[in-house]
């Protein structure tokens, strides 16, 4: 029993969750469609100048072409737009049909004329034109037509009045069956008229699914999208479910609105499905749009539906309006008193402001001076460093050069007592021709110089290891230096004795053995290789290895 109530339970939470869910799904959906729907209000005169722009081309070819036919296409463009301009036009093609004395002409001139009195609520006037037909002498296409109309007109008069309206339901239900029975069962037409019979006898079901099919097979902004979706809205209004009767009613307005129909209920049946849920802002804006298209379409009937609830949203919403407008002026009250405050506060701490700058000021003197002090400090502690640094690397240079120096003047004492030795023994055996050989020979000099070369490499890579690549980093990539491990070349050795602290090129061309000239030539030739500006490349080369390496 503990596992089923728990079932039960599950459930219960769980549909109630999908409910909610659903519920809100719905709500933003409604809320996108009414924004749309504003949207479509504020533009509609964009779309009644498209079709009024389609009227005009429709007239001008009045005067070329086959009177009657575009005289049909004048009503067909007039009849959801502007009732009194279509009667106009159906009129002028009743005279036309007479004259030819076309009696299928004069029938659906006829038939047009009572539906387009029907909806300017001339009752009498149309049901004399149809009375003026005889069913069974008019072609099974009008015979639809003329029940069509009986029909339209018995459900105008149920609605629109308040006597007979048993009698007239019943005879619209009459022309109804009948309009069933010449209809195609696979027929839109009888598919629409079939629902709306369900809807009647209550099968609110059963007419919704008819519906949704048809809806289905059109597309969204055309007027038989909008019917249907009316008529959709009509059933979820006779179930109670005013969220999904507002969607449909709002799918119908939209797709009116858009296509310029003024002949339409769907505006004014969201207007008073609004009022009744408490949007009065929204209701009053559609309401009395759907006033204003009535009076441009001249739709007496429907004008006398929107005159009987309008001053009923309308003062709804001038009630709604004065409590805000009561609700302002408090707020306002409140703000004043608040401002008051808020000025007297002001005006407090701006005197405790003015205390407070004095001594800002003075503080901020100080902390200048504080500031400036600091940064003096901060420089000296800099260049401080920077001393400290120059002489690390100064009295490193000098350690390692200087060892160096005295292991090499060692090399040539020992080098050069033995020269002196082997000249000695050239001179006492008597050997003056080996020793004139040994006095003019240069091999002794160029060896040592490749030595004393060899070791300033040395020792010079071996205090500044990355000055090669550091080096090639100032040049463009295709002048670097490739060099074996170990060793420089002139140019290098130039830049690495200008490291060191030598820049007199009289001293570098002596150490080098080689002209002023050359390492002029040499020095320009490597500064015009440069990445960085070439005023600047021997000071960047004098970095190299230090704290500040580029």
């Amino acid at each position: 029993m503990n596992l089923l109530k728990h079932v039960f339970l599950l459930i219960f939470f769980t549909t109630a969750m999908i409910s909610t869910a659903a519920t809100a799904a719905q709500d933003s959906k409604l809320d996108s469609l009414l924004r749309v729907l504003d949207d479509a209000i504020q533009h509609r005169k964009i779309y009644a100048d498209r079709r009024e722009a389609e009227i005009s081309k429709l007239k001008q070819l009045l005067s070329k072409a086959n009177i009657y036919a575009i005289n049909t296409k004048l009503y067909q463009e007039y009849k959801p737009y502007q009732s009194d301009s279509a009667i106009k036009y159906v009129s002028s093609n009743l005279e036309i049909a007479r004259s030819l004395q076309d009696p299928s002409k004069i029938a659906e001139s006829k038939l047009q004329l009572a539906a387009l009195y029907s909806i300017a609520g001339m009752s009498m006037d149309a049901a004399s034109l149809l009375r003026s037909l005889r069913s069974d002498q008019l072609t099974a296409e009008l015979k639809i037509g003329y029940y069509q109309a009986y029909k339209d007109l018995y459900s105008n008069l149920a609605a629109y009045h308040n006597v007979n309206t048993n009698l007239y339901r019943k005879y619209n239900a009459a022309y109804r069956d009948s309009l069933l029975q010449l209809l195609s069962p696979s027929s839109r037409n009888y598919k629409g008229v079939y629902a709306e019979k369900l809807s009647t006898a209550g099968q609110y079901k059963a007419a919704e699914k008819l519906l949704l099919e048809l809806l289905s097979g059109v597309k969204t902004k055309n007027h038989e999208y909008a019917i249907w979706s009316s008529a959709l809205g009509n059933v979820y209004k006779k179930e109670g479910d005013t969220l999904l009767q507002q969607q449909y009613f709002a799918l119908s307005a939209i797709s009116d609105l858009q296509n310029a129909i003024k002949e339409n209920t769907s505006l004014q049946a969201l207007a008073i499905s609004l009022y009744e849920t408490g949007d009065l802002d929204r209701s009053y804006a559609y309401i009395k749009c759907s006033m204003e298209d009535a009076i441009f379409c001249n739709a007496p009937l429907r004008s006398i539906v929107i005159a009987k609830i309008f001053p009923i949203i309308d003062i709804a919403h001038q009630t709604k309006e004065k409590e805000q407008r009561s609700q302002l002026l408090l707020l306002l009250g409140l703000i004043s008193v608040l401002s008051i405050g808020l000025i007297a506060a002001v005006i407090y701490v701006i005197r405790q402001m003015k205390k407070l700058e004095k001594s800002r000021l003075e503080l901020q003197e100080v902390n200048q001076l504080l500031k400036r002090l600091n940064e003096d400090l901060q420089e000296v502690n800099q260049q401080l460093n920077e001393s400290n640094s120059q002489l690390r690397e100064a009295n490193r240079i000098k350690e390692e050069y200087i060892g160096n120096f005295l292991d090499l003047c060692s090399n040539y004492i020992n080098k050069l007592e033995d020269y002196r030795k082997s000249l000695n023994k050239k001179a006492t055996t008597g050997n003056v021709e080996a020793l004139l050989k040994m006095l003019k020979s240069t091999d002794m000099m160029t060896t040592e110089l490749k030595a004393l070369y060899k070791n300033f490499d040395d020792t010079f890579l071996h205090l500044y290891p990355d000055f090669v690549t550091a080096f090639n980093n100032l040049l463009i990539p295709e002048e670097r230096f490739e060099l074996k491990p170990g060793e420089l070349n002139t140019e290098l050795r130039i830049f690495a004795l200008l490291r060191l602290g030598i820049e007199d090129s009289a001293k570098i061309a002596a150490f080098l053995r080689c002209s002023m000239s050359t390492i002029y030539n040499y020095r320009t030739k490597v500064r015009n290789k440069t990445l960085v500006p070439r005023e600047d490349f021997e000071d960047y080369v004098k970095k190299i290895g230090t704290i500040s390496t580029f």
